[in-house]
């Protein structure tokens, strides 16, 4: 079942689910933003084991349950998998039900995924197990078929970090120099590269201190005997979130910019589609784990030419 929930409703719905005692036992969770989701899977298991959010997180509950993605490779492997596994066969020890995480589920290698499944086949009693994910398709189908589907709304990201916002006033500022070709003469490409390089740098800067911030927070929400493997692969989750949460901004501040010129200069318009099939390039390839600042680096480049043609 798949249901397609808006942002309004979708708590309501998982109410009713739970009071009629219709819940699945796995759930994959999945949407755009990893934060929503997980914010969402928190509100849903502190309800099925009835704690509040507040009480210094759910990862300090003995009924509640997580798997992550562990070291710089960030996969879910199969001695982790097992583990949790035997986790989830014991009886609840405070609350009526049990929940399991699997963070970012679409990291489970092949023989993580296998052993999975079978737990999927043969779920243990009173359990619900919240698979999060933004790469529903990358999961084996067979677990895919063996989950209740639950899409969040996309939404539009809401930047609130200052830094964040002068850089994307900074970006259309370029942009719109670009579009105008001014400076004009031989003087303007020099500018517009010192512009790229500059912006470049000043997001580099910018994921390296928020995740340092978000960071510094989350981790006093973990339970004490979270590995080093699992330490560094959930910091490196949270820059990874962050530089597509960043693109994604990149294409909102584009289509913008876009909007708001498209009346005088309509020529704009065909500049975004260029530039929106770039920004996929670009995540395309922070996915293979290139560098976030080259991947940066080659779609501003394109940028230029296709702004300032």
């Amino acid at each position: 079942m798949t249901a397609g929930i808006s942002q309004e409703s979708h708590s309501a719905l998982i109410d009713r689910a739970i009071q009629e005692n219709r819940l699945a036992h796995a759930l994959l969770i999945y949407g755009q933003n990893l934060k929503g989701i997980e914010a969402f899977a928190n509100e849903l298991a502190s309800k099925l084991v009835d704690s509040q959010l507040s009480e210094g997180g759910l990862g300090w509950h003995p009924d509640v349950f997580a798997l992550r993605p562990s070291k710089k490779s960030r996969i879910i492997s199969v001695d982790d998998t097992r583990e949790l596994i035997r986790n989830i066969q014991h009886s609840p020890q405070k609350a009526e039900r049990k929940v399991a995480f699997i963070h970012e589920a679409d990291r489970f290698n092949p023989s993580a995924a296998n052993a999975f499944l079978k737990t999927l086949e043969e779920p243990p009693l009173n359990t619900n197990i919240l698979l999060l994910t933004t790469r529903p398709h990358s999961l084996m189908a067979t677990i895919r078929s063996r989950c209740q589907l639950f899409r969040l709304p996309a939404g539009a990201n809401e930047i609130e970090d200052a830094r964040t916002l002068e850089w994307l006033d900074d970006y259309r500022s370029l942009l719109s120099d670009m579009l105008a070709k001014q400076p004009s003469g031989k003087s303007a490409v020099p500018r517009y590269i010192m512009g790229i390089y500059g912006l470049i740098e000043r997001f580099r800067n910018i994921i390296e201190a928020i995740t340092k911030e978000t960071w510094k927070e989350q981790s006093k929400q973990l339970p004490e005997d979270l590995d080093d493997d699992e330490r560094i692969a959930m910091e490196s989750r949270i820059s990874i979130s962050l530089r597509h949460e960043f693109l994604s901004a990149i294409e909102q501040a584009t289509e913008r910019f876009t909007r708001d010129t498209l009346a005088k200069r309509p020529e704009a318009a065909s500049k975004l589609v260029k530039s929106i099939k770039e920004l996929e390039r670009a995540s395309g390839l922070l996915r293979l784990n290139l560098r976030p600042e080259t991947a940066l680096e080659a779609f501003l480049l394109k940028a230029l030419r296709i702004w300032s043609a």
